[in-house]
C-alpha cells in the first residue's frame, strides 16, 4: 500500500502495523479494532446460516401440474453469499481459522466426488452395454461444446475477465470440483464471483427443463 496521506480506508479492509504496542493500540482505536487470530471456529453462525440455506432451498414453485424449487444446493450458497456478505463488512462475525476452512473444503470435495461416482458407477456397466460408444460419444459433445462456445463469447466478445469467465462457466455448468480448481489456479477467490450468479440460475432451470421435458415428451412421440 503506498505511504500517502490521500489514502482511503474502506470498511472491511485489514492493516498490519508495527510498532510500539501502547501506540498501535491507540491508532487501533481510532480507525477500528485489533483483530485477533482466534482457533476457535463460530460454530453459532454456521449452524444458524446452514439452516437458513436448507430452509430457502425447502421454497417450492407451483405452475399448473407441475412444482420446482431452488433445492438445497442453491439455498445453502444463497446463505453463504449472505454470510460472506455479513463478516466483508463484520470481520468479527462468522470467524474460522484458514486451517480449518482449508480442511473442511477439501473434506467436502472428496465427498462430493465420492458421492458422484458411487451413484453413477453402479448403473455404468448396464448403459454401456446397451448403447456402447454412442453415449460416450454424446456425453463428450454435450461436455464440451458449450464450455467452448461459453468461453468465446464471453471472451471475445463480452470480453469479460477470465477468472470471472471460467468462474460464471463452471456455475452454469454446476460444476463445485472445477471451480475448486479453478480457485487455487487463480490463487484468488474473483471466480467465485462468476459462479454464484449463474450456479443458482443454472440449478433452477435444470429443475425446471427436466419436468418440462416429462410433460412434452410423450407428446412428441
Amino acid at each position: 500500500m503506498p505511504i500517502d496521506d490521500n489514502v482511503v480506508l474502506n470498511k472491511g479492509d485489514v492493516l498490519q502495523v508495527s510498532g510500539d504496542a501502547r501506540r498501535v493500540k491507540t491508532i487501533a482505536d481510532r480507525i477500528g479494532f485489533i483483530s485477533i487470530h482466534s482457533q476457535v471456529t463460530d460454530l453459532l453462525a454456521f449452524c444458524a446460516f446452514f439452516i437458513i440455506g436448507l430452509m430457502i432451498g425447502m421454497i417450492t414453485f407451483q405452475f399448473s401440474n407441475f412444482s420446482f424449487g431452488i433445492g438445497n444446493a442453491a439455498g445453502l450458497l444463497f446463505a453463504g453469499i449472505m454470510l460472506g456478505f455479513l463478516r466483508a463488512n463484520h470481520p468479527t462475525f462468522g470467524y474460522i481459522p484458514q486451517g480449518a476452512l482449508n480442511m473442511v473444503k477439501e473434506f467436502g470435495l472428496m465427498v462430493f466426488m465420492a458421492g458422484v461416482g458411487l451413484s453413477a458407477g453402479s448403473g455404468i456397466n448396464n448403459g454401456l452395454g446397451a448403447v456402447g460408444g454412442q453415449m460416450l460419444i454424446a456425453g463428450l459433445v454435450v461436455s464440451l461444446v458449450p464450455v467452448v462456445i461459453c468461453f468465446l463469447f464471453g471472451a471475445y466478445v463480452l470480453r469479460m475477465n477470465r477468472a470471472l469467465l471460467f468462474g460464471a462457466m463452471m456455475g452454469a455448468r454446476t460444476c463445485a470440483p472445477a471451480m475448486e480448481i479453478i480457485s487455487d489456479t487463480a490463487r484468488s477467490n474473483i471466480p467465485a464471483l462468476g459462479y454464484a450468479g449463474t450456479y443458482a440460475i443454472a440449478n433452477v432451470l435444470l429443475t425446471l427443463a427436466g419436468t418440462l421435458i416429462v410433460i412434452i415428451w410423450p407428446g412428441l412421440g
